[in-house]
């Protein structure tokens, strides 16, 4: 039983929770331990816990449990030691925490076109943005679409850079047969209130480095070790510890994951089916070789012509006026202001960054500036909705044609 009300003509509302939820949360507040301690002194279990089941769902050895998905990625930068003047290839279709974390570390982001199929990276365009200062890729897997993984691996590997992918929307993702965040040197995850793991803020780190998880552990509790004296500090830290609440509220989202995980998939099957029968819709395309997807949004573009010239704008109007759960899409990294005005560090040269000025003209980035345009996004909770009700949004959509 949800206490979440349905308000959105009873589609199913988003987080999901029960009394296990509430019951957990009360454990932790009677318990008075609100923190989880450190590896040497526990003082709570539940975030210890919690690093070893996310572990074994994403099928990797190591797992750092941190506040949120942008520190996540910022933590694998720094224990990689991407820092001034590197660049980090990104996806120009994303969140702008996949790139900020890269500003964070004074590095410098380089942004990578989409394929306008996947709505992910194009891996076919990453080598021509390889220079000498180039130092790691983010991977971005949009919807929980995996980027080609294979082949940008093995351009990873001829090129000498590392790979921290970043799988905010992908828990569960699996692309020939290996979970997302194990193929590159880390995976990041969020676990922000929308994402289909939730305890309203927090964030992971995989990896299947025993030293890199050492170093990433040493970074994000204020560079101590594992097991040696709390107050010895041997290297420049920062404090992106989770606490005993949110790692409580994880572990029960957690069982409720593969659940959800695979009524997503297969509602995503069919309501992908239904809607590629409409002329003028074209659904995200699974990358080839995915066998699960994590669906944290579910993307369609629709083509104008055959909508009688609908926008964008119009399109969410009219279904949101249905009551039809919408979601935002990111507006590409290269038109936010904080980049085309190039509103970042002080004393960093962004000069050879591939955005700024006239350089975050939308020619430059053609593919996910003309997809932006005409797409619009369902929230990953619509794929826990009857097929009734998946019927019913495709019957509606076309009607505006």
């Amino acid at each position: 039983m949800s206490f979440k009300q349905n308000t959105k003509n009873n589609f199913p509302q988003w987080p999901i929770y029960d009394n296990n939820e509430i019951n957990a949360l009360s454990d932790v507040i009677k318990s008075g331990n609100w923190w989880c301690g450190f590896p040497g002194g526990h003082h709570g279990e539940n975030l210890w816990k919690f690093q070893k089941e996310f572990a074994k769902l994403q099928e990797a050895k190591y797992c750092i449990a941190v506040c949120n998905g942008t520190v996540a990625i910022e933590s694998a930068l720094m224990a990689l030691e991407i820092g001034l003047g590197d660049e980090v290839i990104v996806s120009d279709y994303t969140f702008v925490a996949s790139a900020s974390a890269v500003i964070a570390t004074n590095a410098v982001p380089i942004f990578c076109d989409i394929d306008p199929e996947t709505l992910v990276m194009d891996v076919n365009k990453i080598e021509s943005l390889i220079t000498e200062r180039t130092k790691a890729i983010i991977p971005v897997h949009l919807g929980g679409n995996p980027v080609e993984l294979d082949k940008l691996k093995e351009i990873a590997i001829d090129n000498d850079l590392y790979i921290i992918e970043d799988c905010a929307h992908a828990h569960g993702s699996r692309y020939k047969g290996k979970r997302v965040g194990n193929w590159g040197d880390a995976g990041a995850f969020s676990f922000q209130a929308s994402k289909v793991i939730t305890s309203g803020e927090g964030g992971a780190i995989i990896c299947n480095s025993n030293d890199l998880a050492d170093i990433i552990y040493s970074y994000i509790d204020c560079g101590r070790k594992k097991n040696a004296y709390s107050y010895a500090h041997y290297s420049y830290g920062s404090n992106y510890r989770l606490g005993e609440l949110h790692a409580a509220l994880l572990r029960k989202q957690l069982e409720k994951f593969p659940e959800q995980h695979n009524l997503r998939n297969k509602n995503a099957q069919y309501f992908g089916n239904k809607l590629n029968e409409i002329d003028g819709i074209q659904v995200m395309k699974l990358t080839p070789g995915t066998e699960e997807c994590g669906y944290y949004v579910y993307p369609i573009v629709f083509n104008p012509n055959k909508f009688a010239g609908i926008t964008k704008k119009e399109f969410y109007s009219k279904l949101n006026k249905k009551k039809i759960p919408t979601d935002d899409c990111y507006p590409p990294l290269h038109r936010l202001d904080c980049f085309k005005n190039i509103v970042l560090r002080k004393g960093i040269d962004y000069s050879n960054a591939n955005w700024g000025g006239e350089k975050s003209n939308d020619n430059c980035f053609p593919v996910v500036s003309d997809i932006y345009s005409r797409s619009v996004e369902f929230p990953h909770e619509l794929l826990l909705a009857s097929k009734n009700k998946l019927d019913s949004i495709v019957e509606y959509i076309k009607s505006l044609k």
